[in-house]
């Protein structure tokens, strides 16, 4: 779903949206693309658990938790949370004025399932069949897990006073100088109800490591609270190149992100594994061009909301994007982290919004002032 919108976003071949496409393979059943992306939503809102949640399967991305029966997924949640907001951005677009509607309830409802899902401090991470938590505050190992705390944010589902306690409790919990922890504390012993994860010794791969897929998750979502000095340090600290003043103890090339590095509660703590088997490096550029720099497509033309170290006076950057080059100057005088005070496009200052996309050839000069 997202994936595709971003397409969309970016080359404007809304005609893809038209074609037939098979369901199963060779069957002679089909829809058009844009009908697979409502059933791929109405699945996910069909099929719940107990408290409301979409069911787990065999596993969401933490693949090594495997939960029997309808158990449920806070990580599912937030993905059919984060696709209905593209999909109420693309049913906007295209003047599906009901569709657009009903998405917009069902975001709420899933909203109000998620935040019955509070823990105090953070958000629960999963529900068995039979209803007891994993990520709660009651679980004795795996009581915190990070995933459940950035995803919520980036979703649209956590309101701003729970967004901050969320990701305080990540970087209270499971900050260190290599990189944000995914859970803890670690399990120390094999439980087959709860799967592959309580293989691994505590602080290594998902039982308690620095899984680097999952940082720039959180990076993500501080910008969405404006904390752009803690998104930045967060980026920095996971870069390759940080690692050279450890590489001993690190031990992976410091040009590539690891997959994970082995967590505090191990014996090996620093310890780089699994080097160029990683998502972590189209995720960071992700956070990093996207969200920290703030510059994105749109259906409807690029957006520029930076969220940045507030030491940073000025950076410049040159986009590509159906064609046209945009050549943009973002200045921060005052030293904030987020707020675009004053934007002139071509010399001549614009209401700050969404630049409409330019025709294929041109050049477009952008000037962006915070504050």
């Amino acid at each position: 779903m997202a994936s595709l919108i971003a397409y969309l976003k970016e080359t404007g071949d809304e005609d893809f949206l038209k074609e037939e496409i098979s369901f199963y393979g060779k069957s002679s059943s089909s829809a058009t693309v844009l009908e697979h992306l409502k059933r791929s939503l109405a699945y996910s809102k069909s099929h719940t658990g107990a408290h409301g949640l979409p069911l787990l399967g065999f596993a969401d991305w933490n693949d090594c938790v495997n939960l029997a029966g309808k158990s449920e997924s806070m990580f599912n949640a937030c993905l059919y949370g984060y696709a209905l907001l593209e999909m109420i951005e693309l049913c906007d677009h295209l003047g599906l004025e009901a569709e657009a509607r009903q998405y917009r309830e069902d975001h709420a409802a899933m909203a109000q399932t998620v935040n019955q899902c509070w823990d105090g401090d953070w958000y629960i991470r999963y529900y068995r069949e039979d209803g007891s938590p994993i990520g709660s505050k009651n679980n004795e190992k795996g009581s915190l897990f990070t995933n459940a705390q950035s995803w919520p944010v980036m979703a649209g589902f956590a309101p701003a006073e729970r967004a901050a306690r969320a990701l305080d409790s990540v970087r209270e919990r499971h900050q260190t100088r290599f990189g944000i922890m995914l859970s803890s504390p670690g399990y120390d012993e094999y439980d087959p109800a709860i799967g592959g994860v309580t293989t691994y010794p505590p602080g290594a791969k998902e039982n308690g490591g620095i899984f680097l897929h999952s940082n720039p998750w959180v990076m993500i979502a501080e910008t969405k609270l404006g904390r752009g000095d803690r998104a930045f340090e967060y980026y920095c600290q996971i870069n390759p190149a940080k690692r050279l003043e450890d590489i001993e103890l690190y031990e992976v090339e410091p040009y590539c992100y690891a997959q994970n590095i082995l967590g505090k509660e191990h014996p090996q703590f620093g310890l780089g594994r699994n080097s160029w088997l990683s998502g972590t490096a189209s995720w960071m550029y992700h956070a990093a061009s996207k969200y920290i720099l703030g510059i994105r497509p749109a259906l409807d033309g690029l957006i520029i909301d930076p969220c940045i170290p507030s030491e940073w006076g000025e950076f410049k950057v040159t986009r590509k994007s159906r064609g046209a080059s945009y050549q943009i100057t973002v200045k921060n005088p005052n030293g904030v982290n987020r707020g675009v005070a004053k934007m002139t496009v071509d010399g001549e200052e614009v209401t700050v919004g969404t630049i409409a996309w330019k025709p294929t050839g041109t050049t477009c000069r952008i000037e962006v002032e915070l504050g």
